[in-house]
């Protein structure tokens, strides 16, 4: 083990320890449903990482400093519940309330679950999400750029 992955692994645990974190803790996020790609198992997708998130992260493993999640790669955010819109601020709801035209299409969305410990077997961080305030939400990089997500309520575990 290198001085990298032993400093990178007490990081990992004091971060998990701190914020009662498990391999099976669940995240959730919500998709558009046609960003899922399906897969052989009913009820489970891939889902890619977004090559240039926007969050605003702490850099746990490194001097603890807010970072924009870019800076250490692709991935997704996730919350530690399945809290619907977690992810838009009150300005974001309140400008689409504004100007959403009567009647238009609403996107097809989903609410889908993955396990920590799924982000961490591929290899994957996570981070702390500074910028979203209603929610617990930890950033997670997907060394893969992609990864399966189960839709929730489907019963699938």
């Amino acid at each position: 083990m290198t001085a990298h992955s032993e400093g990178f692994q007490i990081a990992l645990d004091r971060l998990l320890a701190e914020n009662r974190l498990t391999a099976d803790t669940r995240l959730y996020r919500e998709a558009v449903r046609g960003t899922l790609t399906p897969t052989a198992t009913p009820g489970v997708f891939r889902l890619e990482a977004n090559a240039t998130p926007s969050e605003s992260i702490i850099d746990v493993y490194g001097h603890g400093y807010v970072v924009q999640a870019d800076e250490v790669g692709p991935g997704l955010a996730f919350a530690e519940s399945s809290r619907p819109d977690w992810q838009e601020t009150m300005e974001m709801r309140a400008m689409k309330a504004g100007h959403a035209p009567s009647g238009a299409p609403t996107l097809d969305r989903v609410e889908v679950e993955v396990t920590l410990s799924e982000i961490l077997q591929q290899g994957g961080r996570i981070y702390p999400v500074e910028s979203v305030t209603v929610e617990r939400a930890w950033f997670c990089t997907l060394p893969a750029g992609s990864i399966d997500v189960r839709e929730v309520g489907l019963g699938l575990v």
